[in-house]
């Protein structure tokens, strides 16, 4: 009896195994971030994703709900307004401020949580400079949207801002 049931038990065990299914294959960082700087960033503006979650919005559950399949597994670049920088495991966590929103009766919670990683000595040195309220433009691949209050994007990096340059002042022209 005990060796029907070991060779019952062994049959099942060895059954379970799957045999030819192979794991999908893993991206390193590296090649992440070459996917995440060749694709063409979604459209979506933070604003918008903030506007759409915010407490008190006249946006729908089924208006978030396409937000959120549209956002998630794209690649975004945003401009975000810092409000804590942290450094662990050889990459930064951004946090922004929470994203302006235009309705006066809707509450604003959407945050932006980026973890970044450092491309060059320029680019550690600018996320160790950086301080609450300056902006910082990421670019990388939207996570997760939370609780309506986070949207997780990672991995990221920082990319160079769009500032419009600046004019000298009338009479120092060349």
């Amino acid at each position: 009896m005990v060796g029907v049931l070991a060779v019952s038990l062994l049959i099942t065990v060895a059954g379970c195994g799957g045999g030819t299914d192979e794991p999908a294959p893993v991206q390193s960082i590296a090649e992440l971030i070459a996917t995440i700087m060749q694709a063409t960033p979604n459209p979506v503006t933070p604003e918008q994703v903030a506007e759409a979650f915010a407490l008190g919005s006249d946006s729908t559950d089924l208006q978030r709900d396409l937000i959120e399949k549209d956002l998630v597994g794209s690649v975004v670049e945003w401009d975000i307004l810092v409000y804590e920088v942290s450094y662990a495991d050889g990459r930064y966590k951004v946090t922004s401020q929470p994203i302006p929103i235009a309705s006066a009766d809707a509450i604003q919670l959407t945050r932006v949580v980026a973890l970044i990683q450092a491309q060059s000595n320029e680019d550690d040195d600018l996320l160790r400079a950086v301080k609450t309220d300056d902006v910082l433009r990421i670019r990388g691949l939207v996570q997760d949207i939370v609780l309506r209050t986070v949207v997780k994007i990672g991995p990221a990096v920082v990319m160079p801002s769009r500032e419009v340059p600046s004019i000298p002042p009338i009479g120092t022209r060349p």
